[in-house]
């Protein structure tokens, strides 16, 4: 049975006594009392607001006890230290106990039902968080489940969030200035700004792994580094946020995006699932969801994900997205499927260009909202970019175009690669390319229909690539997808074109030779 402690916001501010540190206190909404030690599960607390009373230091836990619910936030104080963190758990052996933020106030950056703010080395784990007031679209309702926010100026260090249940967050679309894309499930935000981010605030080893969150809006999983302002070109490398891993975590049925990283260096989005982003429209607004994209980054690796059934509202829609001034991103060992976009949008950069490296991925029946190319190109200045030995499979029907040109700046595209791909095109969808200097397509396999704009390729195969078990309807399950393989007999075998720095293995883990002729598409015959 759930047994629910349910308190005015009001009580929140209070001040408490700072905590012993290296000890665990006990939070039991039956039968606990306030007035006890919390030391015991005999002598528990009862409210969050009790928690939130007390500064708590390195090494201490803090275990709400399973199968109850508070309708409280919970925004307890302190900082934990390295390889000591604050850890927010739960005790009992039940179901997980349930945060509910509804009456938390929702106007400004504190309306997260749990809340951390200008803190470090803290874990959370263990809980189910819920934040739905009933509201939709309400300037000032911003509302998170999880929310962890530094404004102090400085660098805060240590934040993990693992296998919580993050569900039913009625966030507002319009909020926060962006849309309101800190609103959600999951919020990791540092938005002190001062244009050039010198001096200001930023994060630093920052983990978000193996939550379940459903139902959420605006936005799923969200890491943003707002002090670095926009133009993350002109701002200098150690102003970034650094060292954020976002991995083995499910999302379903997100109002928008699924997953958003931005203002960051050296991170790793991996094992992720994304089904159902962009499930709500909301009037006056344009969402422009994806599954998963980053911005403002430099050096950020995404793979082995898999993202299904994205809706577009206008723009976008894709699965992966390399969205402006995120240099030197690597997505590989991907799985896209049945969404409105494609498998991956660049958007570019300035300068140099995005040096993007877009490999070894596998999309079926994507780009069916049909002006969205299952590989599109915007913006401008992709200038390095690799789009190589990806898989495309596109059912009849369909009118996918396998690349499209979209939005500004497109004919700036120059020196970007499409080589090494296997495009199997049932459908009618036509191609675009940009029209930018330098481009190289070649070595691919385009079986099919041959449909108008298509590339020339003087080293195109465009026989039948014998693929072993294809399937019109797209399996769930990045380990479900061998029928997309190829025969040892396909004469995508040992065809493709040697690529430097190939990354060493297949979608299937499978070996890459350095040194000797690749098989064409995302999976190595050897």
């Amino acid at each position: 049975m759930c047994v629910a402690a349910t308190i005015g916001v009001g009580a929140l501010a209070l001040a408490g006594p700072a905590a012993a540190a290296n000890t665990t206190y006990y939070v039991d909404a039956a039968s606990g009392s306030d007035a006890n030690a919390g030391t015991s599960t005999a002598t528990a607390w009862k409210t969050l607001a009790k928690v939130n009373a007390t500064t708590f230091g390195a090494g201490d836990k803090i275990l709400l006890h399973t199968d109850q619910t508070w309708v409280e936030q919970l925004r307890p104080k302190g900082s934990g230290v390295a390889g000591n963190p604050i850890t927010i758990g739960n005790y009992g052996g039940g179901a997980k106990p349930i945060v509910d933020g509804k009456n938390v106030a929702g106007g400004g950056a504190g309306g997260g039902a749990v809340y951390l703010v200008n803190q470090s080395y803290w874990t959370i784990t263990g809980l189910e968080v819920t934040n739905d007031n009933g509201t939709n679209n309400v300037v000032g309702s911003n509302r998170v489940g999880i929310l962890v926010n530094n404004t102090s100026g400085n660098l805060k260090t240590g934040i993990t969030i693992k296998d919580n249940y993050v569900r039913d967050v009625n966030g507002c679309f319009n909020c926060n200035g962006a849309n309101g894309q800190t609103n959600g499930g999951i919020s990791v935000v540092a938005d002190t700004m001062n244009g050039l981010g010198n001096g200001a605030s930023s994060y630093k080893d920052v983990q978000i792994t193996d939550n379940v969150v459903e139902r959420v809006g605006r936005t799923g999983i969200n890491f943003d580094d707002y002090s670095t302002g926009f133009l993350l070109y002109f701002v200098s490398q150690d102003a970034l946020s650094k060292n954020v891993t976002i991995a083995r975590n499910t999302l379903k049925d997100i109002d928008s995006d699924g997953i958003i990283l931005r203002g960051s260096k050296e991170n790793l989005i991996e094992h992720n699932t994304v089904d159902g982003a962009g499930s709500v429209t909301v009037s006056g607004t344009q969402p422009g969801t994806v599954g998963m994209f980053v911005a403002k980054t430099t050096n950020t690796v995404m793979q082995f994900n898999e993202v299904s059934r994205v809706q577009t509202h206008v723009v976008d829609g894709h699965a992966y997205d390399v969205d402006l001034f995120a240099y030197n991103t690597i997505v590989q060992h991907n799985y896209s499927h049945d969404n409105e976009g494609g498998l991956i949008l660049l958007m570019g950069g300035l300068g140099s260009g995005s040096n993007a490296t877009v490999r070894y991925n596998l999309s079926v029946n994507d780009g069916f909202a049909g002006d969205k190319g299952i590989v599109s190109l915007s913006s401008g200045l992709l200038n390095g970019s690799k789009i190589y030995n990806n898989t495309i499979y596109i059912k009849a029907g369909l009118n996918s175009p396998p690349i499209a040109q979209q939005g500004w700046s497109g004919d700036n595209n120059n020196g970007w690669w499409f080589r090494n791909n296997v495009v199997v095109n049932h459908g009618t969808g036509t191609w675009a390319l940009p029209k930018g200097a330098g481009t190289t397509i070649s070595n691919n396999l385009i079986y099919g229909n041959h449909t108008a704009g298509e590339p020339a390729d003087p080293q195109k195969i465009t026989a039948d690539p014998q693929m072993l078990a294809p399937s019109d309807t797209a399996p769930y399950g990045i380990a479900n997808v061998g029928g997309y393989q190829l025969a040892p007999t396909s004469p995508a075998v040992g065809t493709g074109a040697l690529i430097p720095d190939n990354g060493g293995r297949d979608f299937f883990g499978r070996p890459v030779s350095a040194t000797a002729a690749p098989t064409r598409g995302f999976h190595e015959v050897n």
